[in-house]
């Protein structure tokens, strides 16, 4: 018995590391064209300048609609975030019955609703890839030996997810953690073996590409306001702290607090959207223009609130925006992520959320330096610790959302600050109601397919 433990950690070794090599290159591949979106979708959209141009894009904006209507008909697990489908999967409530399809047209269907501007994440998408790759090369490699695919099969599709996040993110540590906290919520050294193997090798793979820079980089500003890259003064930080504890313990705390409530609500407005869409019976391509013919003004507009928002990140952490400005963009991106992942178009949560939670944290450390509770140069450190906060309140995964932020910045340094804003904030929201998302969505989906039978039957 244990000679057949020992052989199949060797085995979930090497095969781990296969679906980490195809995982990080299917995840390099969409983090590129999705990179690419981000640079030309605002070059397209300021040059429609007249009625033909805007006739046009309404056109094609449309045709867009009818193909992710049909990518979503053809297999119901291509539509949303790809997280709640997982985790049905591994809690055997669900069935990935034909990976390979999933994969492509999920890939392609994404590449187009995120790259025409829809307010949806890369990340959620990647887990659900890396899964496919994990399932499809169990398939392969067992098709003879059903006891091997149902095993191997379930810790390679759980090690595949753990290396889509490791690879988005540039982050193996956060994508170990996932598997075990959000999927699993289970230790266990096979687990622990294969999830290891393949998120270090996909985030190698996707490092070969991308270099080895974090995805965000922590930034001050000189006191003339100029954006400099360097790292957060840590020791001057430190030395604040230190002087007084108190009122920097309860500004954390405060954070956490407004993240808690702020998340409870999100989440709750998150699955008040899908219905809303239901309960209006709008469905096929309605459903998915309303998002798509929205972008168009907010193209012209409003562009910063499109797409995934990693860029808006990048924006806020090298230049001061205005105040009200910044309360636009929050409001913006998050109507906008309402109406867009209400439509079930193929998308994730992780980065939407993320930047929600930068610009919250963003707004309220302007505020407190306008207070003068503290200097501008704490402005990038509660960004970071907003948008841990505010994942913790809506993912209800506190121990990822801190290490996935860590690897982000490349400032592992602020560890405890990040565990305890966390911690306030999950606890708030648990307060307030708030389900962990994910949990949430795949209980939605199982409650909806349960009353369709029955309506069927009847």
């Amino acid at each position: 018995m244990i000679g057949n433990r020992r052989l199949l950690r060797v085995r979930l070794f090497f095969e781990g590391a296969v679906v980490g090599i195809f995982t990080g290159t299917v995840v390099a591949t969409l983090r590129f064209l999705l990179d690419e979106a981000d640079i030309y979708r605002p070059i397209i959209f300021a040059r429609i300048d007249s009625l033909g141009k805007i006739l046009l894009t309404i056109g094609t904006m449309i045709l867009l609609a009818k193909i992710l209507a049909e990518a979503v008909k053809l297999d119901a697990q291509v539509g949303g975030s790809g997280v709640p489908q997982l985790k049905g999967i591994l809690q055997g409530r669900a069935q990935m019955i034909k990976p390979f399809r999933l994969l492509t047209v999920k890939f392609f269907a994404t590449i187009l609703a995120i790259g025409a501007g829809m307010s949806l994440g890369r990340a959620g998408i990647s887990v659900q890839f890396g899964a496919a790759i994990g399932n499809f090369f169990s398939k392969v490699i067992y098709s003879d030996n059903k006891h091997h695919e149902a095993v191997e099969g379930n810790f390679l599709l759980t090690a595949g997810a753990g290396a889509g996040l490791a690879a988005i993110f540039n982050a193996p540590l956060a994508g170990v953690i996932f598997c075990i906290e959000e999927l699993r919520k289970r230790f266990s050294q096979e687990i622990l073996i294969a999830a290891v193997t393949a998120a270090v090798t996909a985030s190698f793979v996707v490092k070969i590409v991308f270099g080895v820079r974090p995805v965000f980089e922590t930034i001050t500003a000189t006191p003339l306001n100029m954006p400099t890259v360097m790292t957060l003064p840590n020791l001057e930080m430190v030395a604040a702290v230190s002087a007084a504890p108190l009122k920097f313990a309860a500004l954390f705390i405060l954070l956490g607090i407004i993240c808690g409530v702020a998340g409870a609500i999100f989440s709750k407005a998150l699955i008040f959207s899908l219905d809303t869409y239901d309960r209006l019976k709008i469905f096929g391509v309605k459903r998915f223009a309303i998002p798509l013919l929205l972008a168009i003004p907010l193209g012209k507009e409003l562009p910063q609130v499109l797409g995934c928002g990693n860029v808006l990140v990048d924006e806020i952490l090298v230049s001061r925006i205005a105040l009200s400005l910044l309360i636009i963009l929050l409001a913006g991106k998050i109507l906008f992520t309402l109406i867009c992942f209400g439509t079930n178009a193929p998308g994730g949560l992780f980065l939407p959320v993320l930047i929600i939670g930068a610009l919250g944290g963003n707004i309220f450390a302007r505020i407190g330096n306008a207070l003068d509770f503290f200097t501008a140069d704490w402005t990038t450190l509660f960004i970071i610790f907003g948008m841990t906060a505010f994942f913790a309140a809506v993912v209800k995964a506190p121990v990822t959302g801190s290490i996935l932020i860590l690897e982000l910045t490349g400032q592992f340094s602020h560890l405890v600050g990040l565990i305890v804003v966390s911690g306030v904030a999950f606890l708030i929201s648990d307060l307030c109601g708030g389900e962990p998302i994910f949990s949430a969505l795949l209980n939605r989906m199982q409650n909806k397919k349960a009353t369709e039978e029955n309506s069927s039957a009847t």
